[in-house]
């Protein structure tokens, strides 16, 4: 090759292509869409799920599952609707599955996608399912079966669509717990015990307001008048009640881990606290009416008002909460890059300037 050919080479201007690809590197560099070898070993790719791929895949998907599981749990979903419907402490069960659809149609912006193939490690939950329904008919114990329906539920999202859309529709699984009665001897042994708690809170909170009442057992005596504090007075129902709504509040909220935490621990002495006062409330008007009637009326109307009273004081003390500590607000150079107008394209003309 002769000197002048390698003058020529040396003068070679750099190629358009290669120039453009080196800047938008580097602007994926800055915007964090780094292609190094070690971004792409540690993060699996994932496959948005487009309208067509939701269409003939997905919800064909989900039909034929619910179908499965309808047909499967048929027995044990009859069970569960008779206790909705006669039990007034499990009232709310109507409700739990509309309220998980509208907890993943409001994360669906943090939709994480799905993976190209079959995660087999999701069939460890659906074979805890089984293990579960099979346990459940050797100890004739309904709520066993229903309770397997989670694990199926979350491994069957996993086995088909990836850990990810697992973890991300979690939240909506586990608020199916909800729709499940409890069994009977953790119901009873709750009841029994929020009975005493009852009792006590109310019988102090009388004598502040200048009453003369004294427990005994699961009995307030106020003056002559005798307050029997049943099974159905215990506040079980509003005590599920309350922990379904704060629970569904926490895995609403935008909050970290330990705020949401603090929204399903406080419905616990909140709603003893109002089961107390109903009581207290009725202790008060039974000292100012005689009539039976007018005590039944009374008896009926402060326990239609204490379920949306506990969830009003429940939503106060969610909102004092987020007022209190608000998150606080991180910008990375991402978001910077992103939200300014026409960022990528003078981040571009402006590394393509420096080439």
């Amino acid at each position: 090759m002769s000197k002048s050919d390698r003058r020529h080479q040396r003068r070679r201007p750099k190629s358009p292509v290669a120039s453009s690809s080196k800047a938008n590197h580097l602007v994926n560099v800055a915007i964090g869409k780094s292609n190094s070898p070690d971004n792409r070993s540690a993060e699996p790719p994932l496959q948005p799920l487009l309208r067509h791929q939701w269409l003939r895949i997905v919800l064909p998907a989900s039909l034929v599952f619910a179908v499965a599981v309808l047909y499967a749990y048929w027995p044990t979903l009859l069970w569960m609707e008779d206790a909705w419907r006669v039990e007034p402490d499990y009232s709310h069960g109507y409700l739990v599955i509309p309220l998980a659809g509208l907890l993943l149609w409001h994360r669906r912006e943090s939709l994480p996608g799905c993976r190209g193939r079959i995660s087999i490690m999701g069939l460890s939950l659906i074979g805890l399912a089984i293990v579960m329904r099979w346990l459940s008919r050797f100890i004739y114990a309904d709520f066993l079966d229903a309770w397997s329906i989670l694990p199926l539920v979350a491994g069957t999202i996993w086995f088909l669509l990836g850990p990810r859309m697992m973890r991300w529709s979690l939240p909506a699984i586990l608020f199916l717990f909800f729709m499940v009665p409890m069994p009977y001897q953790a119901e009873s042994l709750l009841s029994w015990k929020l009975q005493g708690v009852a009792t006590q809170l109310s019988t102090v909170m009388l004598r502040v307001l200048g009453q003369p009442a004294v427990s005994d057992a699961h009995i307030v005596w106020v003056n002559d008048q005798r307050l029997v504090i049943e099974e159905a007075c215990s506040g079980l129902r509003i005590f599920i009640g309350v922990a379904a709504l704060a629970f569904f509040w926490a895995a609403m909220a935008s909050r970290s881990w330990i705020d949401r935490v603090i929204v399903i621990v406080a419905a616990i002495p909140l709603a003893i606290f109002v089961n107390a006062l109903r009581i207290t409330t009725v202790g008060v008007f039974y000292q100012l009416a005689d009539s039976p009637h007018a005590r039944n009326f009374i008896h009926d109307v402060t326990g239609l008002l204490m379920i949306p009273l506990a969830f009003v004081l429940l939503w106060l003390v969610k909102a004092y909460w987020e007022n209190l500590y608000r998150p606080v607000e991180r910008m990375t150079a991402k978001d910077f890059i992103s939200n300014s107008p026409n960022a990528n394209s003078n981040a571009i003309a402006s590394v393509k300037a420096s080439l």
